[in-house]
């Protein structure tokens, strides 16, 4: 009898072990491929470094005034496009888009360079807040015509680029 349990408790767990090993059953053959999904819509070209530089309480003389926008470099001035609003402390949700002209109040871009814009009045004016936004281009571009491309794709989605709300409502911009 000792000799029956001896072989007992050696072999019960090499056949729990054996029995554990053999119960792996083989792998089944691979099954055929699913159909493909649809495509979706194809978005816009697009590029999601779209910035915004808000130049508060801004004074403007008559006459050409430069102001200094780091922002703009060398790369957006190629390939890419810079929209200006300004809005007076009186309406402070309604943005124009410059040029802006009532009566005989005139504003107008000058021009933008590097690291600059220079707004021309045709007033002293009361303070403005001026916001640029700044839309980046793909510098793979084959034209330094980014700026009409942009502002195509955007008319092509139905965005008024001179409607300040509706483009930061498509760019996702913060008030």
């Amino acid at each position: 009898m000792k000799n029956f349990k001896n072989t007992l408790i050696y072999a019960f767990p090499i056949l729990v072990i054996i029995l554990l090993i053999s119960c792996s059953g083989e792998d089944g053959a691979v099954g055929p491929s699913g159909a493909d999904g649809q495509n979706g819509e194809n978005g816009i070209d697009g590029n999601a470094n779209v910035t915004t530089v808000l130049l508060e309480n801004t004074s403007l003389n008559i006459g050409s005034n430069s102001l200094s926008v780091n922002a703009i470099t060398q790369e957006i001035l190629d390939y890419g496009a810079v929209l200006v609003y300004v809005r007076a402390s009186s309406t402070p949700n309604i943005w124009y888009p410059l040029p802006y002209s009532e009566d005989d109040v005139q504003i107008s871009i000058g021009a933008i360079t590097q690291n600059e814009i220079i707004i021309n009045s045709s007033v002293i004016t009361f303070v403005l807040d001026i916001k640029l936004v700044i839309i980046a281009g793909n510098n793979t571009a084959t034209s330094k015509n980014s700026n009409n491309e942009i502002l195509a794709s955007l008319e092509k989605n139905g965005i008024d680029v001179n409607n300040y709300n509706q483009l930061a409502e498509f760019y996702n911009l913060e008030e």
